[in-house]
C-alpha cells in the first residue's frame, strides 16, 4: 500500500515538473495527447541527463514550448540557455521527441563546456593536420594548445546570430614538432 501510495506521490511531482517545464499552446484545438507530450519531455531530460552524466541538469532549468497548427514546422533556440519553442502542424511524436532531444542538447552545452570542446576540436586538428615544409622554414613555433578568441567563441554560442566571421587569424598556428632544417 505504501508503494502505491509512493509512486502516486512520485507521477504527481513529476506531472507538475513537467506542467511547469513544457508550454503548449494549441489554439485550434488540435488532437494531441498532452500527457503523452509532457511524459515524453520528462523522459527526454532524464536520459539526456544520463548520457551527459549529468544529473539533474535539466530540471527545473530547461523550459520548452509547443506549438501546434504550424504549417512550418521547426525548432527555434529561443535564449542563450538553449530553451526553445517546436512548432508543429499536428502532434507527431516522433518530430516532437527529435526536437525536444535536440534543444536539451543545445541547453546542457553551456558556453565554458562549449569552449572546452571547440578548444579540444582544434587542438586535435592542429595535431594531426598535415603543414606545409614552407610554414616550418618561415614560422616561429606556436604555443602547444591553440586558443581561440573569445569574442569569436562568444558570437558562435549566440544561437540569434547568423554568419559569424571567425577568420583562421582567431586559431594560433599549428606547433611545429622539429626545427627547420637550414
Amino acid at each position: 500500500m505504501l508503494a502505491v501510495h509512493l509512486m502516486s506521490v512520485l507521477l504527481l511531482a513529476a506531472s507538475s515538473l513537467a506542467w511547469a517545464q513544457l508550454e503548449i499552446e494549441n489554439h485550434g484545438h488540435l488532437d494531441m495527447p498532452e500527457q503523452q507530450a509532457r511524459v515524453l519531455f520528462l523522459t527526454t531530460n532524464r536520459v539526456l541527463e544520463s548520457e551527459f552524466h549529468s544529473p539533474g541538469a535539466l530540471e527545473n532549468a530547461f523550459r520548452m514550448k509547443l506549438v501546434l497548427g504550424e504549417k512550418a514546422e521547426r525548432f527555434t533556440i529561443d535564449d542563450s540557455s538553449g530553451n526553445g519553442t517546436i512548432y508543429l502542424e499536428k502532434w507527431n511524436e516522433g518530430k516532437f521527441a527529435v526536437a525536444a532531444m535536440r534543444l536539451a542538447v543545445q541547453h546542457l552545452l553551456v558556453p565554458e563546456r562549449q569552449k572546452r570542446m571547440l578548444e579540444e576540436i582544434v587542438r586535435r586538428t592542429h595535431e594531426i593536420a598535415p603543414i606545409k615544409a614552407a610554414q616550418l622554414r618561415n614560422k616561429p613555433a606556436s604555443p602547444a594548445v591553440p586558443h581561440l578568441q573569445d569574442d569569436c567563441i562568444s558570437q558562435m554560442m549566440n544561437a540569434a546570430l547568423r554568419g559569424v566571421d571567425c577568420r583562421t587569424s582567431a586559431i594560433n598556428s599549428r606547433p611545429s614538432a622539429a626545427s627547420p632544417e637550414r
